[in-house]
């Protein structure tokens, strides 16, 4: 896997300063899911080979806290991970706990026998997304949008509910773009 970089706090400046540097699409929903905030990012790579992986952390309202047997107190925030990599990166399989450096055979595998679980626009492009089993309290999706992996980690399970909503993908990159985004506390998931 490629170089971490320490989780940064999201603020405007941060997001500036990673889409300069960035080799690799930095996913923001927009809009926001309502009631949610920009929780942090995080970048890999090197001097050599530059950014080759980005995520964005969302932190927010669990949309579905009565789904879970367990106690409300626990449920009633959820996460939302945007992870963007170059193939055999493994950052997005590293946060969700998967062995490997990217999820390209159990993608192969899954699609050749079954429809996109879920579909998003993704800097303007349907995407669609395959649901990958992985361990614990994670939902996550992935798929390939600008070139490179996309991978959506939630938690709670039930939290993926948040992608039924009107959920479109965009590029804090992209030029001239001014985003004025909601930012709470850094998320203990970008870690």
């Amino acid at each position: 896997m490629a170089p971490l970089h320490p989780p940064v706090l999201a603020s405007s400046d941060a997001f500036r300063g990673a889409a300069d540097r960035c080799h690799v699409p930095l996913w923001v929903p927009w809009p926001p899911p309502p009631g949610w905030v920009f929780s942090g990012l995080r970048l890999a790579g090197d001097d050599h080979s530059g950014t080759v992986a980005s995520v964005i952390a969302l932190s927010g309202p669990n949309p579905l806290p009565e789904a879970d047997p367990r106690s409300m107190l626990e449920l009633t925030g959820a996460d939302l991970l945007l992870v963007a990599e170059q193939p055999g990166v493994g950052l997005g399989a590293h946060l969700a706990g998967l062995p490997g450096l990217d999820p390209g055979a159990r993608i192969a595998e899954t699609a050749s026998h079954e429809v996109a679980h879920l579909r998003l626009v993704a800097a303007g492009h349907d995407t669609p997304l395959w649901n990958l089993e992985v361990p614990g309290e994670c939902a996550a999706y992935v798929g390939e949008a600008s070139g490179v992996w996309l991978s959506l980690l939630l938690w709670p399970v039930h939290a993926a509910a948040v992608l039924l909503e009107q959920f479109e993908l965009i590029d804090a990159r992209d030029p001239g773009l001014e985003l004025d985004l909601p930012y709470g506390a850094l998320s203990p998931r970008l870690g």
